[in-house]
């Protein structure tokens, strides 16, 4: 996880300040869940560590199993770009306030 800068969200402004989850596997390991594991144990952590603080999550909108998983881990869409050469989706994920 990064917190997106103003050089690396030209594409993104809606994510500049944020902290920015990303991942990329490898076609044989698609379907097998980790990226859900993966992004769900980053999440749980950065909870621990900066409470309170949004998450934004890009993925191409083509990308079916991503757009799913960002919707199970609570992301909604902010907005759609053009960027390589493919429509993009960018979802933010805003904090979990813990109940008292």
């Amino acid at each position: 996880m990064l917190r997106s800068g103003p050089s690396g969200s030209c594409h993104r402004p809606a994510a500049i300040g944020k902290v920015d989850l990303g991942y990329l596997f490898l076609p044989r390991a698609w379907g097998f869940g980790y990226a859900a594991e993966a992004c769900a144990a980053a999440l749980d952590w950065l909870g621990g560590v900066l409470p309170g603080e949004p998450v934004v999550l890009t993925t191409q909108t083509a990308n079916v199993g991503s757009m799913r998983l960002a919707a199970r881990l609570g992301f909604t869409e902010v907005e759609r770009f053009h960027a390589w050469d493919a429509e993009q989706w960018l979802g933010l994920r805003s904090p979990v306030t813990p109940s008292a």
